[in-house]
């Protein structure tokens, strides 16, 4: 009998974003818990009946009992959908942790929580073998006991788990080994996975869903959940990707030689229309610009920032040129050689020290221009 399901992972509800402004913080929290209602659109849509969350519900141990609540009350809210949680590195299972305080607060009847690794009949011909995590890290592989694990024949056999696949280079968080065939020897249809935040094939069968909503600027395809329909046992299974992401975020690099050179970023920022009022942008800027084309610059990179809820721009290696004009404007000849000093060090290599002449030219020009300090005194 044809199965369909939504695999996601990842959702790290109660992220605290310390590096952005309050208010941001707040919109990205936010949008990491209206996941859940975007996730029940999707499987609806899809006709599917279950959610399987592959890890990293929860995204620290410390979250008070109302950020707790909040992600069952989602979920509780959408009765005619079987949401199954798996314990990852970020909430992982241990005595005493997040997963019994969820159960003393109350579980919603359609909330089962993956603790033990056990065989979880979720439908009709459907087992769920899961790996929850009971730590944070963990040397051996936690898929390990599906090799053995018996259901009856013609059964539909998906695995779930949380961590790093051998073999496939560096993934997320999860200190956790997971054997790349497991699909293989635990003769499983389907083997769903968490812990790298972008959507990757590892092998036939065997996914990373990715996070449903962005949380960082890692360009591996993140913001998506996975529809996944599965014929019947023995049958690959049919993958379809669909985009839940609120916010986009989006990181830029540019080398600057004149003001022109910042055209393009400013192009395609008022291509994104209202796309753009949900953006999240890192912008670097490195190179030199001449000393005359600095504040308007600066007044550039303001207007542009108005846009997106938040913007991360990074001047550290980004110097200054002064011409024959800028450094006339500087009637001091004391101040003239400091200029001079800080041109030089604005172009170095330590990033630090770049940004810091960069400023401390942008002062001295304002204090050197015109009159000399000594009459300005008088």
């Amino acid at each position: 009998m044809p199965f369909t399901f939504v695999h996601t992972a990842d959702w790290q509800i109660g992220k605290a974003f310390g590096r952005f402004p309050t208010d941001v913080g707040v919109q990205l929290r936010a949008a990491r818990l209206n996941t859940i209602d975007r996730l029940a659109t999707v499987a609806r849509d899809a006709g599917a009946r279950h959610v399987l969350v592959a890890g990293d519900v929860i995204d620290s141990e410390l979250i008070d009992d109302m950020g707790l609540r909040q992600p069952l009350a989602r979920m509780a809210a959408y009765p005619d959908l079987g949401w199954c949680l798996l314990p990852g590195n970020h909430d992982p299972h241990r005595s005493g942790g997040i997963w019994e305080r969820a159960a003393r607060l109350g579980l919603p009847g359609n909330v089962t929580l993956l603790l033990t690794s056990v065989v979880h009949e979720i439908a009709p011909g459907v087992a769920l073998l899961p790996a929850p995590l009971a730590a944070k890290e963990m040397r051996s592989d936690p898929t390990g006991w599906m090799d053995d694990a018996a259901t009856a024949e013609g059964v539909v056999r998906i695995g779930i788990a949380h961590g790093s696949v051998r073999g496939f280079g560096s993934l997320g968080e999860a200190a956790v080994p997971i054997e790349a065939g497991r699909l293989r020897t635990a003769g499983l249809d389907y083997l769903a996975l968490g812990d790298w935040h972008g959507i990757k094939e590892v092998a036939p069968g065997v996914w990373y869903s990715g996070t449903p909503e962005p949380d960082s600027f890692m360009d591996n395809g993140p913001g998506h959940s996975l529809v996944v329909r599965l014929p019947g046992p023995g049958v690959a299974p049919v993958v379809s990707a669909v985009a839940t992401a609120s916010f986009r975020w989006l990181e830029r690099r540019i080398v600057l030689a004149r003001l022109a050179d910042f055209d393009p970023l400013e192009l395609e920022i008022a291509a994104l229309g209202e796309e753009g009022r949900r953006l999240i942008l890192s912008l670097q800027l490195e190179g030199a610009i001449a000393v005359s084309e600095a504040a308007d610059l600066d007044d550039r990179v303001a207007r542009l920032s108005a846009l997106p809820v938040a913007t991360v721009v990074d001047r550290a290696r980004l110097g200054l040129l002064a011409g024959v004009g800028d450094m006339a404007r500087i009637i001091d000849p004391v101040l003239a050689a400091v200029a001079r000093r800080l041109i030089d060090r604005s172009q170095g290599d330590d990033p630090s020290e770049s940004r810091i002449a960069v400023r401390a030219m942008r002062v001295l020009l304002s204090l050197g221009a015109g009159e000399a300090p000594r009459e300005q005194a008088q």
